[in-house]
């Protein structure tokens, strides 16, 4: 049976050796002159421009185009029948081959020149199927990553910067943009600043959203709501029912009821979820069929920590200020008294006497082991003399 893959390599082969067809040179047309043709002055050099455009015509069909050697072995299967094998095994056995492979193998390294550039086509193949063989030589090898590209790159020059250089260079362009918009552009916004107005009576929600200037964040979804339910004007027995219902989520510090939702993907999704949530809580809180007042308040997931503070009789008031002064007054004059009798003692003299005696010890230490302290003779030279 035949392969396709031989068959394949056969035909591109074949059309690259093809001969070029000998192109029949055009009749060159007579052209009427124009009285400004007729006038023209003498020249020995030759009309290039028309020859060029001859030269580029031919150049241009004479290319070629490549011949992909995977799209003719699927052509060559598609059209390929078993009438069209027996043929082809027919006509190998004619020239004394048992198969049409064994006879195209022989045809390719037998005819003049087709070797070669059979092997040529085939190392061709393999490198855009398995891509170029790296350069154990380059600097860029690496054994454990046998894959890395090792292809060389052009020479610096000198006459650019380095890629970091070109990142830093970026990055200044665009710090000074933005000193641009901050010194030109931000001032403008000034004209559409709106007074601050708070919130009015009925307005007892304060919502919390999250913004990064831009950028998708998932931390942007999230919605935070808080309220007072003092703000939202209830009896005193639906107040206590809804702080139980809100449960961890009331705070008896700051006597808020704090609520976030992320579940969505919109944050305006999650705002309506609390909202209906909200409304929920309210109409529970006034049903009036079960009040929770047997029910304690349960308060503890919070756990207040007391900060410590100054002390009142601490701080410096003006009575305190005089009667500070007045012990002083009092200390210094009982200082002079002892300092007349003898009796104040002075802990810097005392603290120098001290290391002069210390002094003093040690270098009589020092003298006396140097007076004990006498050279050992050895006895081995006595008895030598004996």
């Amino acid at each position: 049976m035949a392969s396709a893959s031989a068959a394949a390599r056969l035909c591109i082969l074949t059309c690259r050796r093809a001969p070029l067809l000998q192109q029949i040179p055009r009749a060159p047309r007579i052209l009427k002159q124009s009285p400004t043709n007729a006038q023209r002055s003498f020249n020995t050099s030759t009309i290039q421009w028309a020859r060029q455009k001859e030269q580029e015509g031919e150049e241009e069909g004479d290319d070629f185009a490549p011949v992909q050697l995977k799209e003719m072995e699927a052509s060559f299967e598609k059209s390929l029948t078993p009438e069209g094998m027996r043929q082809l095994d027919a006509l190998a056995k004619e020239n004394g081959f048992n198969s049409i492979d064994a006879y195209l193998d022989n045809v390719l390294d037998y005819t003049p020149g087709w070797a070669s550039e059979d092997r040529a086509l085939a190392d061709d193949l393999m490198k855009d199927d398995k891509g170029e063989r790296p350069n154990k030589q380059s600097f860029w090898f690496d054994e454990e990553d046998p894959e890395t590209n090792t292809e060389e790159l052009d020479e610096f020059d000198e006459d650019d910067i380095t890629s970091m250089a070109h990142g830093k260079l970026d990055e200044i362009r665009e710090m000074r943009n933005y000193a641009r918009l901050a010194v030109w552009e931000l001032p403008l916004l000034s004209k559409l600043a709106k007074p601050f107005t708070p919130p009015a009576e009925g307005e007892v929600l304060r919502w919390r959203y999250t913004s990064y200037m831009g950028e998708s964040h998932p931390a942007e979804k999230k919605v935070v709501v808080q309220f007072a339910p003092r703000d939202l004007k209830l009896t005193p027995v639906q107040t206590e029912k809804l702080k139980k219902l809100a449960g961890p989520r009331y705070n008896p510090e700051t006597k808020l009821i704090k609520m976030s939702s992320e579940s969505f993907e919109h944050p305006a999704q999650n705002k309506r979820y609390l909202s209906n949530l909200i409304d929920d809580l309210i109409a529970a809180a006034k049903d009036p069929k079960d009040t929770f007042e047997d029910i304690p308040l349960d308060l503890r997931h919070h756990q207040i920590t007391k900060k410590p503070r100054f002390p009142k009789e601490w701080r410096l008031t003006a009575d305190r200020i005089s009667q500070l002064a007045e012990i002083r007054q009092q200390e210094a004059l009982a200082d002079m008294k002892k300092a007349e009798a003898g009796q104040l003692v002075d802990g810097v003299k005392m603290i120098e006497d001290f290391q002069m005696k210390k002094a003093l010890e040690e270098e009589k230490k020092q003298q006396a082991a140097e007076l004990v302290a006498v050279p050992i003779k050895s006895s081995g030279g006595n008895r030598a003399r004996r």
